[in-house]
């Protein structure tokens, strides 16, 4: 079983690897100076390619705003232990229900003989939240998640732009397809159809342009 979960790492982290590759490889590949062949000529002047970049920056501020906002997120639970919430009293046993928000506070308390008991849940959970607000401005949580929206905004409109853009090449074809399995399945982790075979063909695509740039360099005595 062990045997099995570490198979599962390994190959989750090779098709990762696959696609940072990938990446780096349809990144690179216009970039030659001086280049006089037919498909290095269209892949320059492909504007997919060009949109895929701007797009991979965006993927990867994305990301990085994620993990910060996730890193504060989970400072703020060390500190507090969850979310602003209030403790319910449950009067058939005596115990009690977390709620989060005033609405589940009065669907617990409904009775007019609850009054107290709902004053009571309502002013510890306004008292919490002021405590969370307060340690919020101090780490910067709220800040986070907002940049971290915005850029995710961006990342999806220019993924839209990109999918819906019409490629002069082949690196244009597979950079379209780079971005729909990094925005689709980010782990690389699906397994069930179509996604080992999308992955494939991104593999069989990626191949196909780095041996048209190494044909092209071979004549070109490079």
């Amino acid at each position: 079983m062990a045997s099995s979960r570490n198979k599962d790492v390994s190959s989750g982290a090779t098709r990762r690897n696959l696609l940072a590759r990938v990446a780096a490889s349809i990144a690179a590949a216009p970039a030659r100076a001086g280049g006089s062949g037919r498909t290095e000529s269209s892949e320059q002047d492909d504007p997919v390619v060009s949109l895929w970049r701007d797009w991979l920056v965006a993927h990867r501020l994305c990301g990085e705003a994620c993990r910060r906002q996730q890193k504060l997120e989970t400072e703020l639970l060390r500190e507090f232990g969850s979310f602003p919430r209030a403790k319910v009293p449950l009067s058939e046993d005596c115990g009690f229900i977390w709620a989060y928000c005033g609405r589940e506070i009065d669907r617990l308390l409904p009775n007019a003989d609850q009054d107290e008991m709902r004053r009571q849940a309502r002013t510890a959970l306004a008292a919490r939240r002021r405590e969370w607000k307060t340690a919020d401005k101090r780490v910067g949580y709220t800040r986070a998640k907002k940049a971290e929206k915005e850029i995710a905004d961006v990342e999806e409109a220019l993924a839209k732009e990109l999918w819906s853009a019409v490629p002069r090449s082949v690196a244009g074809v597979a950079v379209k397809l780079h971005s729909l399995l990094k925005m689709e399945d980010p782990r690389s982790a699906l397994q069930e159809a179509p996604w080992p075979e999308l992955r494939t063909i991104l593999a069989d695509l990626v191949r196909i342009c780095a041996g048209d740039h190494r044909t092209k360099a071979h004549l070109r005595g490079d």
